[in-house]
């Protein structure tokens, strides 16, 4: 009788230590198998956005490089016309966003006025110069878009217990067109006083993509990039290369400050004035979502 009890006693301490090690290994199985954290590779489809809009005013630091000139004769660089000094201008940007689909107005406007004396004979136009010639120019090129844009990707991290992701990323694919406003006016104001002016207006298809990554619903990044071409019919042809880096700090909902830097590469041509060069310059603004 005394060995049935004892035999029964270990029995049931054996199958009671068998439960607490399996009740102790099985989370620990669970634990190991399950994905933690952004380096797991665990992301879910972002939903995408309501419908918003977001108004971006900016000014931009900018100056422009090259060779800006009338045709017919070599192009003086922006230096010897001492039209290479950055310059406040500014601009504005308004999106519209519908499910994947974004709509986007944007222009910006860059200017300067200098004066310079000329290291070399040349031509302007109808001026003939001379080493010497005392040389004001105005230089403004403006320009404007109207873009469509699909968001063709969109991955998050899991939400932390605040709801909050500690990242999120967006690619869209871009269409629209670009215009400029181009004009360079040319006076010699010393000597025999003379004037040489040109402008144009022209508009080119574009494609890009812009790409958006936000870590912890405060700090973001937005790279965008485009490509320009309308090949030369009557008397205007264009390419262009464009390519903005932005960082973005949101303080507070629905506001966010914004600085970075934009280079907008171009090659104008028209019977008027041409223009093989750059704009670059830092930017900065806020973004207002509402």
């Amino acid at each position: 009788m005394l060995r049935t009890v004892s035999l029964c006693v270990l029995a049931a301490a054996a199958g009671f230590a068998a439960a607490q090690d399996g009740s102790a290994t099985q989370p620990a199985q669970e634990d190991a198998g399950r994905k933690l954290g952004f380096f797991s590779g665990d992301y879910d489809r972002v939903a995408f956005d309501q419908p918003r809009f977001q108004i971006e005013p900016f000014i931009w630091y900018v100056s422009p490089g090259g060779n800006v000139g009338f045709p017919g004769n070599p192009l003086p660089h922006t230096k010897d016309l001492n039209i290479d000094s950055p310059r406040l201008g500014g601009g504005l940007e308004a999106h519209y966003r519908q499910g994947p689909w974004r709509f986007t107005v944007l222009g910006a406007l860059a200017g300067i006025e200098a004066e310079s004396d000329a290291s070399s004979a040349m031509t302007l136009g109808s001026i003939n110069v001379a080493p010497g010639d005392r040389l004001q120019t105005e230089f403004d090129l403006n320009t404007f878009g109207l873009r469509g844009g699909y968001q063709i990707w969109s991955f998050a991290t899991d939400p932390d217990d605040r709801g909050v992701h500690l990242l999120r990323s967006n690619l869209d694919a871009v269409v629209g067109l670009r215009a400029y406003d181009y004009d360079l006016t040319v006076r010699r104001i010393s000597g025999m006083p003379a004037v040489s002016e040109g402008e144009m207006f022209h508009i080119e298809p574009i494609v890009g993509i812009k790409w958006a990554i936000e870590f912890d619903g405060q700090f973001g990044i937005d790279l965008a990039t485009n490509i320009g071409y309308f090949p030369e019919i009557g008397d205007q042809s264009s390419s262009s290369f464009d390519i903005t880096a932005g960082f973005r700090y949101t303080p507070v909902p629905n506001v966010a400050a914004q600085i970075g830097y934009r280079l907008l590469v171009f090659n104008l041509s028209s019977d008027d004035v041409e223009a093989e060069g750059a704009l670059a310059g830092l930017y900065g603004g806020v973004s207002i979502s509402f």
